[in-house]
């Protein structure tokens, strides 16, 4: 009997798998690698920041530095259009205002020169029998002698560019100290305007007790700068009027007539003052036209 062979003997005889394969001892021992090596260079190459120099750096930060510095450039040249702007309308009505400060203190000045003259007057008066047509004659200036009216000032603009802080937009620094002067002359006219108007308050007391009351009435229809166009046909009418005498009243005449000339000298002082503070409010209207481009 034909022994037939075991199959695990035939598997045990058989070479392993791996010998299956050739030992590749043929294969070139040189090798060439280099492409390769290229895509790995190549791959890294590709990871790589481009290298940039130092212009290119320079050129950026001038670039970023010429765009902020034209910003700026660009909205402080808006900010001082605004400004201008702002400055041009508070000082074409501040021209506004101290043109009728002018008018205003021309009127005042007037005004007060003509109570320096009644004031002779009733001086020259008092000297003469106070009866008849002098009773009637002293009666007509005693009842102006109570005038204190003050000029009355335009300081609307200027107080609002005050409290708001607007004086920054004037950069003309010698027109702001011209304005600023003006401010000062102005105020301590208004402080003296207010002495006078006491001094006025007391005099009323003492005309009171010296005018009769009929005389008063009709001269009441006037203002005192009214006596400087009065005609003469109209003066005389007030002067033939029948006024009781006043002799009786000489105490009160004599009151009247102190105060009278304390109004009439501090007048005359204020109407310096007056003087003065028209002639810079006529500079400052030049000026502000001036700076300003104002028609």
């Amino acid at each position: 009997m034909e022994e037939t062979p075991d199959s695990n003997d035939e598997l045990r005889d058989l070479p392993k798998a791996e010998a299956t394969y050739p030992i590749q001892d043929n294969i070139p021992q040189t090798l060439n690698l280099k492409p390769e090596t290229t895509m790995e260079t190549h791959a890294h190459h590709l990871h790589k920041a481009p290298s940039q120099g130092w212009k290119h750096y320079f050129f950026e930060f001038l670039m970023l530095f010429l765009a902020v510095t034209l910003g700026y450039f660009v909205e402080n040249q808006r900010e001082h259009y605004v400004e201008h702007g702002r400055a041009k309308e508070y000082a074409t009505s501040l021209v506004s205002d101290l043109q009728n400060d002018t008018t205003a203190i021309n009127v005042h000045m007037k005004t007060a020169r003509i109570y320096v003259a009644i004031t002779d007057s009733l001086l020259s008066l008092s000297h003469q029998k106070l009866e008849g047509r002098g009773a009637a004659v002293f009666s007509f200036y005693t009842r102006f002698a109570y005038w204190s009216v003050p000029v009355s000032w335009n300081r609307a603009t200027f107080e609002q560019i005050k409290n708001s802080g607007s004086l920054r937009y004037f950069k003309n620094y010698q027109l702001l100290g011209k304005l600023m002067k003006y401010d000062i002359m102005v105020n301590d006219i208004r402080s003296e305007s207010e002495a006078v108007q006491a001094r006025g308050n007391m005099l009323l007391n003492h005309i009171n007790e010296i005018l009769d009351p009929g005389m008063h009435y009709e001269l009441s229809k006037n203002m005192l700068i009214a006596l400087d166009t009065m005609s003469i046909q109209t003066r005389e009418n007030y002067f033939s009027i029948n006024v009781p005498s006043l002799e009786t009243k000489r105490d009160e005449i004599r009151k009247l007539l102190n105060m009278t000339v304390v109004q009439q000298r501090n007048l005359r002082l204020n109407n310096i003052r007056l003087q003065r503070t028209k002639e810079l409010a006529i500079e400052l209207i030049s000026d502000f036209k001036k700076e300003f481009h104002i028609e």
